[in-house]
């Protein structure tokens, strides 16, 4: 951890809690208080050209206003997100975030709070992110979740991430579906229900294919991020992903995966404020082998010319390196930074480049 960032977290950041203390360093990022320089570690996809293989995970940025200080810190790539097409305060319960400092854990319940997709696509339209790519993290509104049950659920949700897709096509290199995060109350049924391969994500594929036809480019990627564990929260294994991955593992239904999100299971059993009507999520430290279950599970389940991006429980570069021997392609950190600072991007960016060259 570098001195600045230790005496910050010790001062500022830990008094503050962690949902004021992560909107003080998203402060500090917008100020230029935090920079790294880059590790080079040049990775290339389907014409996406990364300056290094680690980026920063969705939730962390969820509207687009430190994009330029997370590439002044080094990431190769950062996900935005979750954008809504229409703002949402989040859940209303609190705490809405908490550390779980013996485990190195962060713990979160915050429910897709968002400015909304035109303030967010105004910002993305003016961030200056140099060479760092931008992924896009997208969902239905949890107004429309609500009604997951009723008929036209799918038709709606569709059109949501059409219009979510239409507008942000031009400044993303990816895009990223969130049906698996634990903070939306039915988001989860929706990605183990039947079908959604088919009625959300194809659909949504498609539609970044007729915008790219029309706009003379390639199309955007798509990828679905996925939970940490199974409907009755244990880790995932080959036998118990397959039925999840099978609908997707086509490279005309989505491009790749993000694994994992964030743990109910976890949170249940080590969070002091979670409870059964609204459990939050885990991350950190303690999702570490879920995540390297998924990615392990993922390597041969997924289709070959599929991205995957293995994020949770990355707290230093070996936890980085764990990632990419299980099949990920790429690596994400969140929570790690609370712990470690923002030096940890360039930590695990040349660990990984280091196994590359070896």
């Amino acid at each position: 951890m570098s001195a600045l960032y230790s005496l910050a977290d010790r001062a500022l950041l830990r008094p503050l809690g962690p949902d004021r203390g992560h909107q003080l360093a998203l402060l500090g990022l917008r100020l230029g208080m935090f920079r790294r320089p880059r590790v080079e570690d040049p990775f290339r996809w389907r014409g996406i050209a990364l300056t290094n293989r680690v980026g920063v995970a969705a939730g962390f940025d969820k509207n687009g206003v430190a994009v330029a200080g997370l590439a002044r810190i080094g990431a190769g790539f950062a996900e935005v997100g979750t954008i809504l097409t229409q703002p949402w305060a989040g859940n209303p319960l609190r705490p809405r975030m908490a550390r779980l400092e013996a485990e190195q854990g962060v713990w979160n319940r915050l429910g897709f709070p968002s400015d909304g997709l035109a303030r967010v696509a105004a910002r993305l339209a003016r961030a200056r992110r140099g060479e760092m790519a931008l992924a896009c993290n997208i969902a239905p509104h949890p107004l429309t979740v609500r009604g997951a049950s009723e008929p036209r659920f799918a038709a709606r949700a569709r059109a949501e991430l059409d219009e979510l897709v239409s507008a942000l096509h031009a400044h993303a290199q990816l895009f990223v579906i969130n049906l698996s995060s634990p903070n939306t109350s039915g988001l989860r049924g929706v990605l183990y229900g039947d079908g959604f391969a088919q009625e959300l994500v194809a659909p949504t594929r498609a539609r970044l294919a007729a915008l790219a036809r029309e706009h003379g480019r390639a199309p955007v990627p798509l990828l679905v991020k996925l939970p940490p564990e199974t409907p009755e929260r244990a880790a995932w294994s080959v036998d118990t992903l397959a039925a999840l991955v099978k609908p997707l593992a086509h490279a005309d239904v989505c491009d790749g995966f993000v694994a994992v999100n964030t743990s109910i299971g976890l949170a249940l059993a080590k969070a002091p404020h979670a409870r059964a009507d609204a459990p939050g999520g885990v991350s950190g430290a303690p999702l570490r082998e879920h995540a390297l279950a998924a990615t392990r599970a993922l390597r041969e389940l997924a289709h070959p010319e599929q991205l995957r991006i293995g994020v949770g429980g990355v707290l230093c570069g070996e936890d980085a390196r764990a990632l990419i021997q299980a099949g990920a392609h790429l690596v994400e950190v969140y929570s790690g930074m609370i712990y470690r600072g923002p030096g940890l991007i360039s930590e695990c960016a040349a660990a990984l480049r280091d196994v590359a060259r070896s």
